[in-house]
């Protein structure tokens, strides 16, 4: 067989047996991640339309306890006044609370009231023998000593399922005794689940345990009794559906909750399966058909020994061709690439003493054959073996840092032609560790415009990046050293200085106990200096809570700030308001819960000294894995430029304000966080903050104020 020939076969067998490896890795990849997507999809469904029902029951739990502790319903089960009945529960309220039931039992379970609003017919109906059946069957409904007086769920009223929430009858100061217990309650009917649906914009049922389109594996593990059951299954070629167990106020099995979808996600999949390979079998085809060109015009005796000589040299396996005799164009080649090679013996040898004292490198990546080729400098770097010749793309991909992956392949979807792009990119060396790039480059298109080719640079910046943690570290230690001083010396206050004061305005009180005769004008002065002494010790315990706030320590970050802003509120004038979201169960490191008090107690100050706000808006999200604090008023604002550093604004309010914003700018990089500027003239003020956060959800090392 001729080399042709050989040649021929080879490129041929490569290219069929690539694609049928491609084809079946494909296959198998492409259709099980659609489907995988199309199931989690149908598990994100469900979760949205218990979320939904979820709401709809906090929201009646939340009604409930607004009626159960006030003062009126509490006099109406301890005094029974009709009149009560007729001003409260009208088809009118129940229309406005989208309320189906209310009920009213006493201490000893005596049904008081029970009144059931047909919503379609817009009027009330008397429902005591209903009632009475469903809290016989759920009797803890009525219990007043349990769950902390509330509880919901869902519960059956003549048969039909509705969701319940039971809360016991107090005075509006929380106290008691119980006056009874009161229940809420929300029809499931038809109307409901249609407005789940529209909603939700999908197909929503709820079905009965026993109903006959329930899947026989759901159906199996309800017999067998286990926790919370959930199957998604195909309904059909162009439909799927989960289903969900739902459980009653009792925590028995209840309802079924059932969510359809058309298969979308799956006949995606389909398409694209089709669409790759029909691109494979095209490039294949295109590939072969200009791998043969090329053999059959350039495969030549010696041409061919001389470029298997110069593929030698480019994978580092010879250093010099063989020199042939004679004066044709082989030998001149001979001759001129030997030559060529001396020259760049001696290039490489200065280029290599320069990027090595610079710790620099070039790299080159060829996106159509998914190669990339490394200076050996960043390979020695990295403590790699630079084998002299292009690697797969993938190789070094993986051996960026995890977080920093992604960021690389996000780069290259979003980078236009002939934009230079710089990324900061950690690398994991053969040692183990860590090792900082900055990485620039540029596109290089090809004649049809599309990516062709991307070159850049890598500086080796770790020092620098230690340089820049070594001063963050310094000056968390600075911040921390402070917080320590400022709560030494708040406890000085408060321990020394203000017990000392409280001692010397009680002997002022008592200086004239037991004498007889004092002058008004003495007793008037002591009177006048007693009260200069409670001014002094309130001013100094002020100080020392200010230094170490004693909120954050015995109720935790969340009612500190409620605290500060109700502080603030009353000591300004002006109306602060505070909300947390997301709080609930989350346990702080005490230097994030400090810093984010502190960035918030500045924030208030600049806007209660230099805003002139009416109104001041506090607000603490929790957004995993981030913290976002957000205060805005509504004051006169300002150019966040002109308060920075280069602006060189260095004197007035202003530069008091900047001042501040820049202390708050340090606490939150301490954090690893960011904080944003949002204001203009006559536009308020908007100081955001997010800080990411390295605590978790605890219920039993959280604070009351917490829960």
């Amino acid at each position: 067989m001729s080399l042709r020939q050989t040649a021929a076969v080879i490129v041929c067998a490569t290219f069929f047996g690539l694609l049928l490896l491609l084809y079946a890795i494909f296959r198998g990849t492409i259709q099980n991640g659609f489907d995988g997507l199309e199931r989690q999809a149908v598990a994100e469904n469900l979760d949205r339309v218990q979320n939904a029902m979820a709401r709809d029951l906090k929201n009646l739990e939340g009604m409930a306890a607004d009626w159960g502790l006030w003062d009126d319903t509490y006099h109406f089960l301890k005094s029974q006044n009709d009149a009560y009945v007729a001003a409260n529960l009208t088809p009118q309220s129940f229309g406005e609370l989208h309320l189906d039931l209310l009920a009213l039992f006493d201490t000893d379970g005596k049904l008081m009231a029970a009144k059931l609003y047909d919503a379609a017919e817009g009027i009330m109906h008397d429902a005591p023998g209903a009632v009475a059946a469903m809290t016989a069957a759920m009797p803890d409904l009525l219990r007043t000593d349990a769950w902390d007086g509330r509880r919901g769920g869902i519960a059956f009223l003549d048969g039909q399922p509705c969701l319940v929430s039971a809360q016991t009858v107090l005075t509006s100061a929380r106290e008691g005794p119980p006056a009874g217990t009161l229940i809420m309650g929300q029809m499931l009917d038809a109307d409901t689940v249609r407005a789940l649906s529209e909603l939700t914009l999908l197909d929503v049922r709820l079905l009965p345990l026993t109903g006959r389109d329930l899947p026989p594996g759901l159906a199996g593990r309800l017999a067998a009794g286990q926790g919370e059951a959930r199957e998604i299954r195909v309904l059909g070629e162009g439909v799927v559906g989960g289903f969900v167990l739902l459980r009653d106020i009792l925590d028995k099995p209840a309802l079924i909750l059932s969510v359809s979808m058309p298969r979308t996600i799956h006949h995606q999949g389909r398409l694209l399966e089709r669409a790759v390979v029909g691109s494979l079998v095209a490039i294949g085809i295109m590939f072969g058909l200009t791998m043969l060109y090329f053999v059959e015009r350039f495969i030549l005796s010696r041409v061919t020994r001389l470029g298997a000589e110069i593929t030698e040299l480019g994978q580092g396996r010879r250093e010099r061709v063989t020199a042939s005799t004679g004066s044709d164009e082989v030998a001149a080649l001979t001759r001129a690439v030997n030559t060529m090679l001396d020259d760049l013996d001696a290039a490489r040898a200065n280029y290599v003493l320069a990027t090595r004292a610079a710790k620099a490198g070039v790299w080159d990546y060829l996106p159509a054959r998914g190669t990339v080729s490394v200076d050996p400098v960043i390979a020695a770097l990295l403590g790699y073996e630079a084998p002299g010749h292009p690697q797969p793309a993938s190789l070094w991909l993986a051996r960026l840092h995890d977080e920093d992956q992604g960021r690389v392949r996000q780069a290259a979807q979003t980078i236009g032609d002939n934009q230079v792009f710089e990324l900061e990119l950690r690398a994991v060396a053969a040692s183990g560790q860590i090792v900082w790039f900055l990485c620039r480059g540029r596109i290089v298109p090809g004649p049809d415009g599309s990516p062709r080719q991307v070159v850049g640079t890598a500086v080796d910046i770790t020092e620098l990046k230690r340089a820049a943690e070594s001063i963050r570290a310094l000056s968390a230690r600075l911040m921390r050293a402070q917080e320590t001083e400022r709560s030494t010396i708040a406890r000085d206050l408060h321990d020394n200085v203000a017990q000392d004061l409280s001692s010397l305005k009680i002997a002022y009180e008592t200086l004239l106990d037991g004498q007889s005769g004092v002058p008004e004008a003495l007793q008037g002065r002591l009177e006048a200096a007693s009260r200069i002494l409670a001014r002094s010790i309130a001013s100094v315990r002020e100080l020392s809570y200010g230094l170490r706030p004693p909120d954050m320590e015995q109720l935790g970050l969340n009612q500190a700030l409620d605290r500060l802003c109700q502080e603030m509120a009353q000591a300004s004038g002006l109306d602060v308001t505070y909300a947390g979201v997301g709080l609930e169960g989350l346990d702080f490191d005490y230097d994030v819960a400090i810093n984010l008090y502190r960035i918030t107690q500045e924030a208030l100050a600049n806007a209660r000294r230099h805003a002139g706000a009416g109104r001041i808006d506090v607000r603490l999200v929790e957004s995993y894995p981030k913290l976002i604090l957000r205060v805005r008023d509504d004051g006169c604002g300002f150019d966040p430029g002109r308060t920075s550093p280069e602006s060189g604004q260095d004197s007035g309010p202003t530069a008091q304000a900047g001042m501040g914003l820049v202390n708050m700018r340090e606490r939150a990089a301490l954090l690893g966080g960011t904080l944003r500027i949002l204001s203009g003239p006559g536009q308020g003020t908007t100081v955001v903050a997010e800080i990411p956060y390295a605590g978790g959800r605890s219920h039993d090392d959280q604070t009351p104020a917490d829960r």
